[in-house]
């Protein structure tokens, strides 16, 4: 149903006044903060026509009202304007991801800890499992005597990168045959193509230098062996003790156990996700566990493969601000791994 104007106008006041305090919404308030030209009593018509119409509840204890999960979903879908990330948002965001050499994994975790900060809800990141990637080089870099780091890179970016110890007396330009030798033969392979038996004719062809390949391909099976699943990574899930609607201890460890298990969390996370933001408001979760909240997710494109990110809070979320933060973070996060990898 189509709302008039005044209608569409009392309802966002509501809904934005209800996110901010947490409390139902009267009709003088309503006047008063908004500076409407008109009276209380045609404020409370509208108001009882909106509760009649489904987008408005009415608690006991309280001649106010809060917005339904209708009416949540109205604004959603007919008014709500996102709010992306300010210049100082994105300023801060672009220093996290400015710091030197770091694996995605990171890079990824310090994504979720600004999503957590900037909103004051709790976020998740999932990364795709790696094992469709393709394998795009290895470096050996020399560090300091008897040091290197081994870096791996794929085409969804820097995967992993370990210190490792060396013989005194391997040269760099030992490290760059070394480095060469790998790429040969397994570069543009999939992760999950690369198996033992490659690693093994490495060896075979670079025996002088036995000890650095062993310690290389040690990392090396680390990663191979790290593959298969993809990864779950959960920011500030302790914002949902400052939510009122989470004071009561039960329904809190129900949520809190939620998202410490990834087998659990996974499951609330539709499997069909797209580039754009979807918003699932309270009971049109699945998961009984979640039906108190709300995620706002969307997917974001690397190699080929799609990751997930989004937001969970309580119903009463700022979903403009949340779907505004995810539409530019991902915006972000995709350049940055089409650029910088």
């Amino acid at each position: 149903m189509v709302l008039d104007e005044r209608k569409r106008y009392i309802l966002e006041s509501i809904i934005k006044d209800y996110v901010e305090t947490a409390e139902p919404v009267g009709s003088r308030s309503i006047v008063r903060k908004h500076g409407l030209n008109i009276s209380a009593a045609t404020v409370r018509n509208e108001m009882a026509d909106l509760e009649d119409m489904g987008y408005l509840e009415q608690p006991h204890t309280s001649a106010g009202r809060i917005p339904s999960e209708m009416g949540f979903r109205y604004y959603v879908d007919c008014m709500m304007e996102k709010e992306s990330l300010t210049d100082e948002e994105v300023e801060i965001l672009g220093k996290k991801l400015q710091e030197s050499i770091r694996e995605w994994n990171d890079v990824a975790q310090g994504i979720g800890d600004f999503l957590s900060q900037v909103s004051n809800y709790a976020s998740f990141i999932i990364i795709p499992s790696i094992k469709y990637s393709h394998f795009k080089y290895l470096h050996l870099v020399p560090i300091q005597e008897g040091q290197a780091l081994v870096l791996v890179v794929t085409d969804v970016g820097l995967i992993m990168h370990r210190r490792i110890d060396i013989p005194r007396g391997i040269s760099p330009e030992d490290l760059q045959a070394i480095s060469e030798v790998f790429n040969r033969v397994c570069k543009g392979k999939k992760i999950m193509e690369l198996r033992r038996s490659e690693l093994q004719i490495l060896r075979d062809d670079l025996k002088k230098r036995q000890q650095v390949i062993d310690r290389a391909l040690e990392a090396v099976d680390n990663l191979l062996d790290n593959t298969a699943d993809e990864k779950v990574l959960i920011s500030g899930a302790l914002n949902i003790l400052k939510e009122p609607e989470f004071k009561d201890l039960d329904k809190l460890k129900r949520i809190l156990t939620l998202l410490e298990e990834d087998g659990l969390f996974k499951g609330i996370i539709p499997d069909n996700i797209s580039q754009d933001v979807d918003i699932l408001i309270g009971k049109e979760n699945q998961s009984e566990d979640i039906q108190e909240m709300s995620l706002v997710f969307t997917g974001y494109r690397t190699a080929g493969e799609m990751g997930k990110m989004g937001l969970i809070g309580p119903i009463r979320m700022e979903y403009w601000k949340a779907a505004g933060t995810l539409d530019s973070v991902r915006t972000i996060i995709e350049d940055l791994l089409h650029n910088r990898f």
